[in-house]
């Protein structure tokens, strides 16, 4: 244990009832279907972040039988539980090296989406007039640019990349989040306390900072559900088609590989299980949004829904 951790453990100890008193994790435990889709969520995102020091095998080495032939898509066994690819290679160690991928993609896809969304969205709906016209132009606009036509030229440009596919992604799909939250934000500006909020002379910066976000925020969180499970979905159709890095083992590189070697009717164990963990994150990650900004009371259009900042 370093001497830096040793001094600081007082203090992060001390921290550790406060974690509880958090308003998001006290949502999070009050509700076992929230527990559920949470719990998956920190699976995955323990397996991206530890993900090489727990695999099993090297996710690129080849493997052998005991009697030296190589395990060309190799059925699970106790030595390979979800077995082999068409080169020998570990399917669960790939799966768990995939994970990285996937993380990395549904965080930083997410929040540029939400972003550029809120930025978009709450600009346009709070000061309105020319500002409003031209950032719903604007969004109008991107409604009509295809992602996936639009992916493949960026990604052409630019390079078949992780985070060059993660940027395409990002620049099409906060159109949706722009919308409704602008809509949220012309009917919160109607509410007494922002025009007594404007009475009191406080600055349209300090009205958005202290009444707009707070009222707004399990929308908001509701959105980067989504955007992580759209930007998942999307890279692993943008990896299948082709249009990414053939070397990083992500999950939808994993479905592809299986695809193209002819092999994925035959071995199973080797398509089926990142099609089943991305389906599985996406819905964990939607319904964790969904179930959280019911719970909130961010669905609720009634009074109840309005928290009158300070």
């Amino acid at each position: 244990m370093s001497s830096a951790l040793r001094d600081n453990l007082p203090k992060l100890w001390k921290r550790i009832p406060n974690f509880g008193k958090n308003r998001v994790v006290r949502t999070v435990l009050s509700d076992r279907e929230l527990m559920v889709y949470g719990g998956f969520l920190l699976l995955i995102v323990f397996l991206g972040i530890f993900g090489e020091a727990i695999a099993p095998y090297d996710y690129e080495a080849t493997q052998y039988a005991a009697d030296g032939t190589l395990l060309r898509a190799a059925p699970p066994s106790i030595a390979h539980p979800l077995g082999t690819t068409d080169t020998g290679q570990d399917v669960l160690s790939r799966i768990i090296i995939g994970a990285r991928p996937t993380v990395v993609t549904g965080i930083v896809g997410g929040t540029l989406i939400i972003t550029l969304g809120t930025l978009i969205g709450v600009s346009a709906g709070f000061f309105g007039g020319w500002v409003g016209n031209i950032l719903m132009r604007l969004t109008d606009f991107v409604y009509g640019v295809p992602l996936i036509p639009f992916a493949i030229v960026l990604l052409a440009m630019l390079g078949f990349g992780l985070y060059t596919s993660i940027l395409a992604i990002g620049f099409i799909l906060w159109r949706g989040s722009a919308r409704v939250l602008r809509s949220q934000v012309l009917q919160i500006k109607q509410r007494p306390f922002i025009t007594a909020a404007r009475a009191t002379g406080m600055s349209s910066t300090m009205i958005i900072r202290r009444h707009i976000l707070p009222n707004i925020a399990p929308m908001i969180l509701l959105f980067f559900s989504l955007g992580i499970g759209y930007s998942i979905v999307t890279q692993a159709g943008l990896a299948f088609i082709g249009v990414s890095n053939p070397f990083l083992p992500s999950w939808g590189v994993m479905i592809r590989n299986a695809y193209t070697s002819g092999y994925a009717d035959v071995a199973w164990w080797w398509s089926v299980p990142p099609g089943v963990l991305i389906s599985l994150t996406v819905l964990s990650a939607f319904m964790f949004g969904r179930k959280y900004e019911e719970i909130s009371g961010g669905s609720d259009p009634g009074e109840d829904v309005f928290v009158q900042g300070g």
